[in-house]
């Protein structure tokens, strides 16, 4: 039984991620509207009422947005770490679970390790390492700069979901203040296609499969130049063969299937095989 990932939205307008593997579906954060994260869910045809939990990575609204209405109207809890929690905006949610940063959780068939990044919400940003059934899935859209601990924690996974979020030069000469620019390009702000391709060359585990590129600009970065520059990273690293998918802000980026890997591979020789990693069009 295949893990699917489907990023149902991402940018400074809205994130929300869904994971599912067998009866368990998982919602990283709902900064979507409460009523287009359901709308987007019934694209893929999956009932927001079978979404069996919800985890969010910061308060920021853009992560946040949707997850109390949600909650409560489709009874899903969401996990959350003690100081999220503590400044988290607007309406409670139906039902709280607990995240503990570097403590796995085990939420339905994840298991679930967040740890701190660099972000500057007004409480501390988590990033998230996951095991499956499949393998590994690092997910953090919101990183001022690869910590060691994200590099350590990503390279044993086979499918990243990871922040593109500017280009540098076009970042530079855009319209926002001074201000806006030194926070977005700061330690703590957010990740540029060019620190992503750093990370590529650097630091990209074997294992890693295929990159999903996520909270892009709209104003300081482009899709096509967010893929060129990580293909580019790639190929200079050899790895032409790690798959690149870029994600959209106001719709349904296509469903990665992660299948097992085959426990012997040299006992399937001269069968016809399906690829262990796929991603398929959404409608």
């Amino acid at each position: 039984m295949p893990v699917l990932l489907t990023v149902l939205g991402s940018g400074s307008a809205g994130n929300a991620t869904l994971l599912q593997h067998g009866e368990s579906r998982l919602l990283v954060d709902v900064g979507l509207s409460c009523r287009e994260t359901a709308r987007r869910l019934g694209t893929i045809g999956v009932a927001p009422e079978s979404v069996t939990a919800a985890v969010i990575t910061h308060a920021h609204g853009d992560h946040t947005r949707g997850a109390a209405l949600f909650s409560r109207r489709y009874e899903v809890p969401v996990h959350a770490t003690e100081a999220t929690r503590a400044v988290w905006p607007g309406p409670d949610v139906r039902s709280w679970g607990g995240l503990e940063c570097d403590v796995p959780a085990d939420i339905g068939a994840f298991r679930i390790t967040p740890f701190e990044v660099s972000h500057d919400a007004d409480a501390e940003t988590v990033a998230f390492h996951v095991e499956t059934a499949a393998g590994g899935i690092g997910l953090a859209t919101d990183v001022g700069v690869t910590t060691a601990a994200l590099r350590s924690r990503f390279r044993r996974c086979r499918l990243l979901v990871m922040e593109s979020n500017h280009a540098e030069d076009l970042l530079r000469v855009g319209p926002y203040s001074a201000s806006t620019k030194a926070r977005i390009a700061g330690e703590r702000g957010h990740l540029s296609n060019e620190a992503l391709a750093r990370f590529v060359r650097e630091d990209l585990g074997s294992s890693v499969e295929c990159l999903v590129l996520a909270h892009l600009s709209r104003v300081n970065n482009l899709p096509e130049l967010a893929e060129m520059t990580c293909r580019e990273a790639l190929e200079a690293s050899g790895r032409s063969d790690v798959r690149v998918v870029v994600t959209r802000q106001d719709r349904v980026t296509e469903t990665v299937r992660l299948d097992a890997r085959p426990a012997r591979p040299d006992a399937l020789a001269g069968r016809q095989i399906a690829l262990p990693l796929q991603v398929s069009a959404t409608s």
